[in-house]
């Protein structure tokens, strides 16, 4: 059986071994907005033709396909399938007013998952992946306490997004748990054999008086 230091050693070295791993994944992911802005910018503008009035000159516009980017990679939106779904919710979309970044992100999520996820919780179901485990910790006993049915959803929905965004760019993961049961070694078994008298100590001190009192127990 290990003990705690080699537990915790065990641990170290499991998330040295993560931390790059997430590092290149980030990379990778957070690369796919600011490769596809213009592809997604295009497509955008063509959807909705006020842009013009929305982004004057080349500065403006730049700078709004920066904030895209950041905002993107912020969000999670870092697959071709998610920006489809954007551009799929836009060009469903009535208005011809220019998205901001945060609604052309929340048109790429997928909202059926974190429904889903959501009725699991409220009936007790076990949760199917990490990000659900992580948002039911953080939202599963204010929901239940204190929030009406409109605000549970919204709660949940956020915290759900936010561990999926971080799934997505590899930053979510659940660390190794510590055993069960505990782990004593042959000196903890030694120390704990060991028996303290009120003759060891100057008579009348709090140690002595404390040996006594573990006295009365054996």
């Amino acid at each position: 059986m290990k003990n705690i230091t080699e537990i915790r050693k065990s641990l170290h070295i499991a998330q040295h071994q993560i931390q790059p791993q997430q590092a290149q994944q980030a990379m990778q992911l957070n690369d796919f907005a600011a490769r596809n802005i213009n592809n997604i910018f295009k497509s955008l503008c063509q959807i909705f033709p006020n842009w013009r009035n929305v982004y004057r000159d080349a500065d403006e516009l730049q700078a709004a396909k920066n904030t895209f980017t950041k905002g993107m990679m912020e969000n999670g939106i870092v697959t071709s399938e998610q920006v489809k779904r954007g551009l799929a919710k836009a060009r469903s979309q009535e208005s011809d007013f220019f998205p901001s970044v945060g609604k052309f992100c929340a048109w790429c999520r997928d909202d059926t998952q974190w429904q889903s996820a959501f009725q699991r919780m409220l009936t007790r179901e076990p949760a199917q992946n990490l990000v659900e485990k992580k948002a039911r910790t953080e939202t599963s006993w204010q929901i239940r306490n204190s929030l009406n049915a409109a605000d549970a959803e919204k709660k949940f929905k956020q915290a759900y997004e936010k561990y999926q965004a971080l799934e997505q760019q590899g930053l979510l993961v659940e660390l190794q748990q510590l055993p069960a049961r505990s782990s004593v070694t042959e000196f903890d078994k030694k120390r704990n054999a060991t028996t303290v008298r009120p003759e060891q100590f100057r008579e009348s001190s709090v140690f002595a008086r404390v040996a006594a009192k573990g006295m009365t127990h054996e």
